[in-house]
């Protein structure tokens, strides 16, 4: 079997740009880039083998490099999303972004903008698990879903309106969470496949607007939820909404506490839910100290 070191050396050497008499009587340039790309390939494949991925990431990356010289933008794209996975699978998590942003830049520049958007998702999946980086995560979402929007991929969009609203939530960005549960409610107004995800969109939506301390228009979502999903309006999840509001208004943590309590007996609640919960009664209990 190759040595795969030996590999990206040939290929380094092959990759040069020719100059003076061999630029005039010599292999073109393009040729040269080409067959280095096809070195580091091998290469990057016999590091898979190996199962070490972090240089078969490095190898891939140095592939597209050159196919890029070469003139050979889709194959170099291709090349890149495949240095971002080797780069993922061993946990180099910046790296892999990194190879998956050239990738979208390739996609996006040559109207590829669907599989643009596929690929922007998940570098917004990678930012958000991997490295915790909400704010860019969020980007990436936002992006994604303009792009899906522009294709007529409604569905799609929707998943990454409901990933970008949750984060901003999450990033405390409250207010602005709840515009966008605003955009995936009216997207999903008489759509058959979206209509039944409207009630847990209202309920979200109240509890952002709580978080930011505006129990008025958590009772507007509240009201509004009630007249436009009947799902909604019949719901638990409504009722608490509805006790929620009245314990903030009172500035009773206790029973706001009492009320997710029994509701989480019967409905439980994700860590998302939970998380914005604890913010709503932190809420209150900063006004309570407040106050003495």
């Amino acid at each position: 079997m190759s040595d795969p070191a030996e590999l990206i050396r040939r290929a380094e050497k092959k990759g040069v740009p020719s100059s003076g008499f061999m630029k005039v009587f010599g292999a073109s340039d393009t040729s040269k880039f080409e067959e280095a790309g096809d070195l580091c390939i091998q290469a990057a494949n016999l590091y898979k083998l190996r199962k070490d991925l972090k240089s078969a990431g490095e190898a891939f990356t140095k592939a597209a490099n050159y196919q890029l010289k070469a003139g050979s933008d889709d194959e170099a794209g291709s090349t890149y999303v495949e240095g971002y996975k080797s780069y993922k699978s061993s946990g180099q998590s910046m790296e892999a972004i990194n190879s998956l942003q050239q990738a979208v830049e390739i996609f996006t520049k040559r109207g590829q903008f669907r599989r643009g958007a596929n690929y922007e998702f998940e570098m917004g999946e990678l930012l958000e698990t991997g490295l915790n980086d909400y704010p860019r995560a969020i980007e990436c979402y936002e992006t994604a879903g303009e792009w899906y929007s522009q294709d007529q991929a409604l569905a799609l969009a929707n998943k990454c309106l409901l990933r970008c609203a949750d984060l901003k939530a999450l990033n405390a960005q409250y207010l602005e969470a709840s515009e966008v549960y605003a955009k995936l409610i009216k997207n999903s107004m008489g759509n058959r496949l979206s209509q039944w995800s409207l009630k847990d969109y209202y309920f979200k939506m109240g509890l952002c607007q709580l978080a930011a301390t505006d129990s008025v228009a958590a009772g507007r979502t509240l009201a509004e939820g009630g007249r436009e999903d009947p799902n909604f309006a019949e719901s638990r999840e409504a009722q608490l909404l509805q006790d929620m509001i009245e314990a903030v208004g009172e500035g009773d943590s206790q029973v706001l506490s009492d009320k997710v309590f029994a509701f989480d007996k019967y409905c439980k609640l994700d860590k998302w839910k939970t998380t914005i919960m604890l913010k709503i009664k932190e809420s209150i209990t900063e006004a309570e100290d407040d106050l003495l």
